[in-house]
């Protein structure tokens, strides 16, 4: 039997190699809720795709710009940390650069290899930390 996988980055236990990043993109703020929500899923389907994961999901929200994009003074900020294929990746970027929503992203190679479950605990205890930080002052 002979299996030909194209553009699929292997990993030594035959499984599909992930990686991580980080994902940052900015919608246009006067969009109805509805219509920022199918943005924002739609990208997360293409993350997900061939076994890639969604780590850290945060909505940002609705903030103004340092300076107008295409005649926008303000939008919306969602931030993820994924784990996913470079093939994914680039598909996002495809994808990004000519939907007319998106105002900026940004995409950032965190690391070759991840253990998304121990990421997981990693960002939690982040943000416990986060939490109790204030109290303590």
């Amino acid at each position: 039997m002979l299996i030909i996988m194209i553009g699929c980055s292997i990993h030594k236990g035959g499984s599909v190699l992930l990686r991580e990043y980080e994902f940052t993109l900015v919608a246009k703020a006067d969009l109805p809720d509805t219509e920022k929500q199918k943005v924002f899923t739609g990208y997360e389907e293409i993350l997900k795709r061939g076994g890639g994961e969604l780590i850290q999901r945060n909505d940002w929200g609705s903030k103004r710009l340092a300076y107008p994009i295409r005649k926008h003074f303000r939008g919306h900020y969602m931030f993820y940390d994924a784990a996913s294929t470079p093939e994914n990746i680039a598909e996002c970027e495809r994808l990004l650069r000519i939907d007319d929503n998106v105002l900026r992203f940004m995409v950032v190679k965190i690391d070759n290899e991840v253990d998304i479950a121990t990421r997981k605990v990693e960002l939690a205890k982040a943000a416990a930390a986060a939490l109790r930080q204030p109290e303590e002052k």
